[in-house]
């Protein structure tokens, strides 16, 4: 499975956030945080952004929103939350096909993270991207995802 290593600049993110745990058949809640987040999407939007604390962890706490360069209130309702975090070296593969495969796509690249030599840098998020033009094709063998692990 290829890879690349990426920078990430800093970054702030706004969205839809709850704990959850792998049951080995669904993930929850992260379907449904997905969901609340379609409601940013709009023409300055071009990307759904989803931030995993820890990653490779059965119990984590999800986060589902947009990277804002400023906090505009506007955006910000009840029940959001508002998370940043700092400049990171991750190492960014890319899923395709159904989102019901990303399970499969998480065992190969942590397979090839551990191959390779890395380790998850602690308190670091693990970072899941979607452009825009895939939200309603999760079902379909064209759906595009990006997953980016904190690596060190």
């Amino acid at each position: 499975m290829k890879f690349k290593e990426v920078i990430k600049n800093s970054f702030v993110l706004v969205g839809y956030s709850a704990a959850g745990k792998w049951d080995g058949e669904m993930v929850y809640p992260i379907p449904q945080l997905w969901e609340m987040a379609n409601k940013f999407i709009d023409s300055n939007i071009n990307e759904i952004v989803g931030v995993c604390l820890p990653p490779r962890s059965d119990h984590y706490f999800y986060t589902c929103g947009i990277e804002i360069e400023s906090v505009n209130f506007y955006k910000i309702e009840k029940g959001m939350t508002l998370h940043t975090f700092p400049e990171q070296k991750y190492l960014v593969f890319t899923h395709v096909g159904p989102a019901k495969k990303i399970p499969n796509t998480y065992w190969n690249l942590w397979r090839v993270f551990d191959e390779e030599g890395y380790t998850i840098k602690e308190g670091m998020p693990e970072i899941e991207i979607v452009k825009v033009n895939m939200i309603g094709k999760e079902k379909s063998e064209e759906y595009e995802m990006e997953i980016w692990v904190p690596a060190q």
